[in-house]
C-alpha cells in the first residue's frame, strides 16, 4: 500500500476547497473560552470541520455524528461517535482533522491545554509554573467494506489507517498563518524544549508528534496515542485521521467507525 506523506496530507487540508462544517453554533463561544484542564473528551471542543485528499470532493468523505455509530459503543464511552462513509475517487485516501474553533487553520490560536499530570519540569519562561502533560489520546476503531447491496463487510485485505494529534501548522498554509498547534517537548535532558532557536525571531516549539500507522479492522479496538513527551501549550488541531483506499476495491465505499476520542 503506497503510503501518503503526512506533509501532504496537512498542505491537502489546508490548501481544500471544500470545508465541511459539522460542529455546533457556539463556536465563536468556544473559541473565547479559557484552558482546557485535564483530561477532556475532544468532541467537546474539537469539530472536524475540513475533509482531505478525495474528501475534499463533496460526497466522497461523508461523516454522521451521533447517528448511524456502530453499536454497542465500546464500555464507558464519552463524546460523540462517529460514522465516516468514504467513496474513494482518483486521490485513492482521505482523512479529516478536528479543529477549534471550527474551519480555523491558523487563522486563530488553538486552546489553550493544561494537563493532568505534573511533570515537576519548571516552564523554562520562569513563571515558577510547572509544565503538565497528558498521557495519550484514545480511540476505539473499526473499517467495513460497503457493498453494493448496501451490506456491510468485514475487508479482505489489512488496512491501514493513521492516527495523529497536533501537527497543524497555520505556517505552512498557502497564504500564510500566524498560528499553529504548540508545545514544550520534554527531553531526556531534563531541560524541555518550548522554543524554536531555529525561528527567525525565536517562535514557541511546534507540536508535532509521529503519527502512527496501525491496522485496522471490523473488530473494535482501542488504540492509545502516546502523548506523554509533550506539555502542550495550544492546540488547534485535536485529532486527526487518514486512510488510503487502495488496498481494498470492488466495494461501493468504505465505512469508518471512530469513537469514544479522548485526551488522558
Amino acid at each position: 500500500m503506497e503510503s501518503i506523506p503526512l506533509p501532504r496530507i496537512v498542505a491537502a487540508l489546508l490548501l481544500a476547497l471544500t470545508m465541511v462544517g459539522c460542529g455546533p453554533s457556539d463556536e465563536s463561544d468556544r473559541a473565547n473560552a479559557g484552558p482546557i484542564v485535564g483530561p477532556f473528551i475532544v468532541s467537546d471542543f474539537y469539530t472536524p470541520s475540513g475533509f482531505m485528499g478525495d474528501g475534499a470532493v463533496p460526497g466522497r468523505l461523508t461523516a454522521d455524528i451521533n447517528e448511524n455509530c456502530r453499536e454497542p459503543r465500546p464500555a464507558g464511552a464519552q463524546g460523540d461517535c462517529y460514522r465516516f462513509v468514504y467513496k474513494p475517487g482518483d486521490v485513492k485516501w482521505a482523512g479529516a482533522f478536528w479543529v477549534a474553533p471550527a474551519n480555523n487553520w491558523g487563522t486563530m490560536p488553538g486552546r489553550d491545554i493544561i494537563g493532568p499530570v505534573d511533570t515537576g519540569v519548571p516552564n523554562p519562561d520562569g513563571s515558577g509554573i510547572t509544565l503538565k502533560r497528558h498521557n495519550y489520546v484514545r480511540v476505539s476503531h473499526s473499517i467495513f467494506g460497503l457493498r453494493a447491496d448496501g451490506q456491510l463487510e468485514a475487508l479482505p485485505n489489512p488496512q491501514v489507517i493513521r492516527f495523529w494529534a497536533g501537527k497543524l501548522n497555520g505556517r505552512t498554509a498557502t497564504p500564510p498563518q500566524p498560528y499553529y498547534d504548540q508545545a514544550c517537548f520534554l527531553s531526556s535532558s531534563g531541560t524541555p524544549l518550548c522554543t524554536d532557536m531555529n525561528e527567525v525571531p525565536p517562535a514557541p516549539y511546534f507540536f508535532d508528534p509521529a503519527y502512527q500507522e496501525i491496522p485496522i479492522t471490523s473488530d473494535a479496538l482501542v488504540y492509545q496515542f502516546d502523548l506523554s513527551k509533550y506539555s502542550v501549550q495550544n492546540l488547534i488541531g485535536g485529532f486527526g485521521f487518514s486512510l488510503n483506499a487502495d488496498a481494498n476495491t470492488g466495494y461501493r465505499a468504505l465505512v469508518i467507525y471512530l469513537d469514544d476520542i479522548v485526551w488522558e
